[in-house]
């Protein structure tokens, strides 16, 4: 199995190499998509827009606790990748048991410290008096339960930093399989409303991660959890944090955005809210695929890079941006002709959906130059390149606030939907920017190492021909 994974990192064709990696990976993604979507969609069945409100209000802060997560699991999977094409199959065994053990003390700290100041939380991401009840409810238990969602996904990270994309994807297929099962009747059933989502979701995670563990448990991994392999070495934990912080500070950005349009959002009324959220998740059908596309190539990346094949790397990405492309403008079609009947699956009301209809055509105008931007980051995270990926993660939010604020006041709604399309832009610019500033200093090291490799052999062989004399 190790030598397949290998094979696939090293020597396979880019393109059948991205398919490999990315196919499953985004599949597993938009099962993610669909159980965020299924959470929506039975709280929408209560026909309650307050209850709709508070679980998309609430949202952000899931994807916070994910990207606490991701400050190891992104850093560990970046050097992971890398060492693998090195062959340090040792140092990378320390790097994932340090990122797991790590992570659960991190996990804890975030369960103690979100649950004591869980209302100042609501207040900041515009939670209403109508929707402050259901949402405190619903976090909770999701912060009740941080040590799983985070525990869950550090491990389908490093999983496929390894290029053990399938086996990352069955583990999300039976946690979010279970969740979407436990949904119905958690919410309507047992009739706990949104207490019953969160429920259903952390179950579905704890099953998730058990099965994550008995992989490990087996051996079946190329990397390990074991406590013997826990190392507190400066250069394990500094790899770590130089990536992993980048990383995940770009989704933790990604979250204050949304928490802010949500706040915004809500001082319309709560259907703009509704309207607003149901969008997002729709949306992330589209985000999560081509997430999914650039955390596919990363493994392959990252190898090549480590592994000094700077050829392969630059086919893996051209052929990546290609791909992305191609899926980019089937949604943008997708998402143009079919959003109302789309959000009409999730909530049948008729402001609701009139609203949602003119956020999504706004949301889609930059879609085709998110899947470039987004594996230009995830290339910066495979080269172990935190400063750019620092970069883009605050430029986004630099450009999207005071954006959105400015819109709204003087163009009011029009403005509010339209801020997010032109921080797309802005921010894919500055990505193709650092891009090629950093291609340029890696072409520029390779042919350094390139002559002081053909030197060494020169010396070697000249040293050979000297003892045969």
């Amino acid at each position: 199995m190790d030598e397949k994974r290998i094979k696939i990192l090293k020597d396979e064709a880019p393109f059948k190499a991205i398919l490999s990696l990315s196919i499953p990976t985004i599949l597993a993604m938009q099962v993610q998509v669909f159980y965020n979507l299924t959470d929506t969609f039975f709280v929408g069945r209560l026909n309650d827009p307050f209850q709709v409100a508070a679980v998309s209000v609430a949202f952000p802060m899931f994807m916070i606790l994910m990207s606490f997560s991701g400050v190891f699991g992104f850093g560990a999977a970046s050097y992971i990748s890398r060492l693998l094409g090195k062959k340090d199959f040792e140092m990378a065994k320390k790097t994932s048991s340090t990122a797991f053990y790590t992570c659960i003390a991190a996990s804890i700290a975030v369960t103690l410290i979100s649950l004591i100041f869980i209302s100042p939380i609501l207040h900041l991401i515009g939670v209403t008096p109508e929707t402050h009840g259901y949402a405190h409810g619903y976090l909770t238990i999701i912060f009740a339960g941080s040590i799983i969602i985070m525990l869950n996904f550090l491990l389908t990270l490093m999983l496929r930093s390894e290029g053990a994309a399938k086996v990352a994807m069955y583990g999300m297929f039976i946690g979010t399989g279970i969740n979407i099962v436990l949904d119905p009747i958690f919410i309507q059933v047992l009739g706990y409303g949104v207490k019953g989502a969160a429920i259903a979701t952390l179950i579905g995670q704890g099953i998730g991660l058990l099965y994550y563990f008995d992989l490990y448990r087996k051996k079946k991994s190329m990397v390990s959890l074991h406590w013997k392999y826990l190392s507190l070495q400066s250069d394990i934990i500094l790899e770590i944090l130089r990536v992993g912080i980048p990383a995940s500070s770009y989704n933790i950005m990604l979250s204050i955005a949304n928490t802010i349009g949500n706040y915004v959002a809500a001082g319309y009324n709560d259907l703009i809210l509704a309207a607003y959220g149901i969008n997002r998740r729709i949306f992330s059908m589209a985000m999560m695929t081509l997430t999914g596309l650039a955390e596919g190539s990363q493994p392959i990346i990252g190898y090549s890079y480590g592994a000094r094949k700077i050829d392969r790397m630059n086919k893996v990405i051209k052929t990546s941006i290609s791909l992305a492309a191609g899926f980019s403008f089937f949604f943008v079609g997708f998402f143009y002709l079919f959003a109302g009947k789309m959000i009409q699956i999730f909530i049948n009301n008729e402001q609701v959906i009139s609203y949602g209809i003119q956020i999504m055509r706004a949301m889609i105008i930059a879609l085709p130059l998110l899947g470039v931007q987004f594996l230009i980051r995830v290339t910066f995270q495979a080269l172990g390149k935190g400063g750019p990926a620092f970069m883009l993660a605050l430029a986004r939010d630099l450009f999207y606030i005071p954006a959105l604020f400015a819109l709204n006041k003087y163009l009011g709604f029009s403005g509010f939907i339209y801020a997010q399309p032109i921080t797309h832009i802005c921010t894919f610019l500055l990505a193709i920017a650092l891009y090629n500033t950093i291609k340029r200093k890696i072409t520029e090291e390779h042919r350094e190492w390139e002559i002081k490799n053909n030197l060494a052999r020169t010396e070697v062989a000249t040293s050979s021909v000297g003892e045969s004399n």
